[in-house]
């Protein structure tokens, strides 16, 4: 079967699934959730009940930086938190088989807290995350999304209706499609960023089933390993693609060895570098005296129709489009010096 047979095949299969297998789950507090097209992109799986996701909300902030705070959507539970809706709302969201007191969660959350007096959020998603199949996770993401949503609605209203422009969503791999389930549905979202979106069953999917520059007022994604684990399109107001956006420096290693060896595992643990790098990217540029200035496209050596800076400061000048940087291959990782040679090599 040649390669093109293949791919008609596999899209006569879609559309026949897509005819016998539709079917929907309700639930009372965020509504019905269907698989059909475009939704069809988790293999079908629905998502699972709000109950079996098992969403927690762990507030942070400098009165209780290193204990957490269970937040829920019931307004007096918030009230008598250390919640301040006059600050900014920081909501940390992991991935796959991810939780919320994975060790860069914890870091960030400590990085945000030195830089500024805000809200941190972390989101515990894990009986959700923690799933076999891949694509019932992808599915849990809606329900997710929707429950986070919920909660930032609680929220504004403790707020008197003024936070939801200063909360930024910032997720990881699939949390970044959570973020935008989230944002999709709380009109006035601030900020989104997006930390190597998921890329499997999500690369070329309709905007409605991930995230896209609709979700909030402003929309940042960082890629690390497109085409890997990450998604390779371009999927913000702006994207910066860093080293290339797929393989970041010593994480080659992986590859090569793969290549010699056969050695396939260590495939999987080059990708998950990757993957993972782009968490202490973001983390180092919170408080960093370094901006990951990042240039307009692949060979650029001067700044010309404008530069940006990636990571935390990223909404400074207002810029729209790809941008390209690279970086050190260890801490700090930040490097004022661009290598446009190796974006060639990329």
């Amino acid at each position: 079967m040649t390669y093109f047979s293949r791919i008609f095949f596999v899209f006569c299969c879609i559309v026949v699934c897509d005819s016998f297998l539709s079917s929907s789950v309700c639930y009372n507090e965020i509504g019905c959730f269907g698989n059909n097209s475009p939704f069809n992109n988790a293999l079908f799986f629905l998502p699972q009940s709000p109950t079996e996701v098992g969403v927690s909300y762990q507030l942070f902030t400098r009165k209780n930086s290193n204990i957490p705070q269970i937040l829920t959507v019931d307004r007096n539970v918030v009230l008598t938190s250390n919640f301040n809706g006059e600050k900014g709302t920081r909501f940390l969201i992991h991935g796959y088989k991810g939780k919320a007191s994975d060790p860069w969660v914890i870091d960030m959350k400590d990085a945000l807290l030195k830089r500024e007096d805000a809200n941190v959020i972390a989101v515990d998603w894990a009986k959700g995350a923690d799933q076999f199949f891949y694509a019932q996770a992808v599915a849990n993401t809606r329900v997710v999304g929707a429950l986070i949503s919920s909660m930032m609605y609680t929220l504004d209203k403790v707020a008197g209706g003024s936070s939801l422009a200063r909360i930024h969503l910032i997720g990881h791999s699939l949390g970044s499609h959570v973020a935008g389930y989230a944002g999709e549905r709380t009109l006035g979202t601030g900020r989104i960023s997006g930390l190597d979106p998921a890329g499997p069953l999500f690369e070329w999917t309709d905007p409605k089933v991930r995230l896209d520059p609709s979700d909030a007022s402003f929309v940042d994604v960082i890629h690390t390993n497109a085409n890997g684990l990450g998604i390779a399109s371009p999927i913000g107001h702006v994207d910066f693609y860093v080293n290339g956006g797929k393989t970041q420096p010593g994480c080659i290693d992986a590859f090569i060895d793969i290549l010699i060896s056969g050695q396939f595992d260590k495939v999987v643990e080059g990708a998950a570098c990757s993957h993972m790098r782009v968490l202490s990217l973001f983390t180092e540029s919170i408080n960093s005296n370094c901006h990951f200035q990042s240039y307009p496209c692949k060979l650029c050596t001067t700044c010309g129709t404008g530069c940006a800076k990636m990571g935390y400061d990223a909404p400074q000048g207002n810029p729209r489009g790809n941008f390209y940087l690279s970086t050190n291959s260890q801490p700090p990782f930040c490097s004022e010096t661009w290598e446009a040679t190796y974006m060639v090599k990329a």
